[in-house]
């Protein structure tokens, strides 16, 4: 019996396909199988590296490498950001505000001083020809420290920009512009105008113009804490210059002793931050005293070939750091020497110390500044070089922010001085000021602030009523 025998090429391509088949199933299973699986699994953050062990070893070159060019394309990304940022912002800006209110002299027609007629109350001047007592801007009715009325002393003719006789009404008290411009990334032009309506007469207009700042500032570290001023720049004499103006000061009016310490000098000065900014040291090479240019002292333009120094140390604590506030407690000291003011030598000196100190919040700061000075003057009254006797004088002051729109300050200030003009006159203060006032925030660009200033006479002389009533409504942009 023969058996029947398939073709072999028929039997291996049975094989075959029955293999297909299988491979077919099992890979259509795993294709089935690997996306249910993916949607079990749930992504998950990527965990930090864990730390290397010591027998780990260093990381390889080629990773350090990569880190090191990343930080340093970081940098740059960041370097680029920043110059950006600088390009986007305008080369020049203005600013500025206008200064409108209303004040009302309260006795005395507004004058701070009477005369001692007959050396009734002072005899030991009788070698004087007039003897004034009292303070001659004790009635200043803004921030500019422009008084009432000067009155109508003997003997001398005096530019009284306000002269209200005694009379209370409206009164603009500047309109400032402070343009500013970057010439470089480290170099800044700054200026200040102010353009003061007042009354003229006989056909001549009584508006004036006051250029009270015009330098540069050049910071020639990276770190932008020190700078070099050139030009008319503000004094480094004690703390009460940093508000002279409407829009910087709290209040309205200038303590007693402001005229001795923000006038703007003409000159160069420097300033600095060192050690963390706990440590501020300042001073100035410049023509004149930090006087006010309407008092007696004040010259822009020198008659004599010497200069004036001054300068002021502090030491700013941050008290807040702890408790991750900007509170900030400085206490500085202040010094100024050189040629008096108006004199056409250097033989005469004028001289100024004090002390300072600051402690500030982000609404509320104590402020207070005592000092003393002194200068010779000139015994012929005709060369109008003043002589001056400044015995301890200051203020104390506090600014509180109750709301974000309304807040209040209390200031009470002393001067305690003589001023002579050779043997043609002599002042004598000794005045205590006590200053109230309140303040409305509407806007950061609208501000209502009112005073009322309370002057009182000790030492001698006869008390008079000569207080102020003033008011302030600055509009800044």
């Amino acid at each position: 019996m023969i058996a029947h025998r398939e073709p072999t090429g028929r039997r291996a391509t049975g094989r075959f396909a029955h293999g297909a088949w299988a491979w077919l199933a099992v890979a259509a299973l795993c294709g089935l199988a690997r996306p249910a699986r993916a949607q079990e699994e749930k992504p998950q953050a990527p965990s930090l590296p864990e730390p290397a062990d010591d027998d780990a070893g260093p990381a390889p070159p080629d990773q350090v490498q990569t880190l090191e060019e990343r930080i340093t394309e970081l940098n740059e990304r960041i370097e680029r950001a920043e110059q950006d940022r600088q390009r986007s912002v305008p080369a020049l800006t203005w600013n500025g505000y206008v200064d409108f209110g209303y004040f009302a002299p309260i006795g005395n027609d507004g004058v701070g001083w009477i005369r001692d007629a007959g050396n009734v109350y002072f005899p030991q001047y009788s070698n004087y020809s007039w003897v004034f007592l009292g303070d001659i801007l004790a009635t200043a009715v803004n921030t500019r420290g422009e008084v009432a009325s000067l009155g109508n002393a003997p003997g001398i003719v005096r530019f009284d920009s306000v002269d209200s006789s005694g009379a209370g009404g409206f009164i603009v008290n500047e309109i400032n512009l402070r343009p500013r411009y970057q010439l470089a990334d480290n170099s800044i032009m700054r200026a200040s105008i102010n353009f003061v309506p007042r009354t003229g007469s006989d056909f001549a207009l009584g508006d004036f113009i006051d250029a009270d700042l015009a330098e540069l500032e050049w910071m020639p570290t990276k770190d932008g804490k020190t700078s070099i001023f050139i030009g008319k720049t503000m004094p480094v004499f004690g703390i009460e210059y940093k508000e002279r103006k409407s829009d910087q000061r709290f209040g309205i009016t200038p303590s007693l002793v402001g005229r001795y310490t923000t006038g703007p000098q003409l000159g160069a000065k420097f300033r600095s931050k060192l050690l963390d900014d706990w440590l501020i040291v300042a001073g100035a090479l410049s023509n004149g005293s930090s006087t006010t240019e309407q008092f007696h002292f004040y010259s822009e333009i020198d008659k004599n070939w010497g200069k004036t120094l001054s300068g002021r140390v502090a030491i700013a604590i941050p008290v807040g750091r702890a408790f991750r506030t900007d509170n900030r407690l400085e206490i500085g000291v202040s010094g100024e020497w050189g040629p008096q003011d108006r004199a056409t030598d250097d033989s005469g000196k004028i001289w100024f110390e004090g002390l300072d100190l600051q402690y500030l919040t982000a609404n509320f700061a104590l402020k207070a500044q005592i000092m003393r000075g002194g200068a010779p003057g000139l015994p012929d009254a005709a060369l109008g070089v003043y002589g001056l006797q400044l015995h301890p004088s200051g203020y104390g002051e506090i600014d509180w922010m109750v709301l974000p729109q309304f807040g209040f300050m209390l200031r009470t200030g002393w001067r305690n001085a003589i001023v002579t003009l050779g043997t043609d006159r002599i002042y004598i203060t000794k005045e205590i000021q006590n200053t109230i006032g309140a303040r409305f925030v509407f806007n950061p660009h609208v501000v209502a602030k009112v005073e009322y200033l309370q002057n009182r006479e000790y030492g001698g002389i006869p008390e008079f009523l000569d207080d102020i009533f003033t008011s302030s409504l600055v509009l800044a942009f």
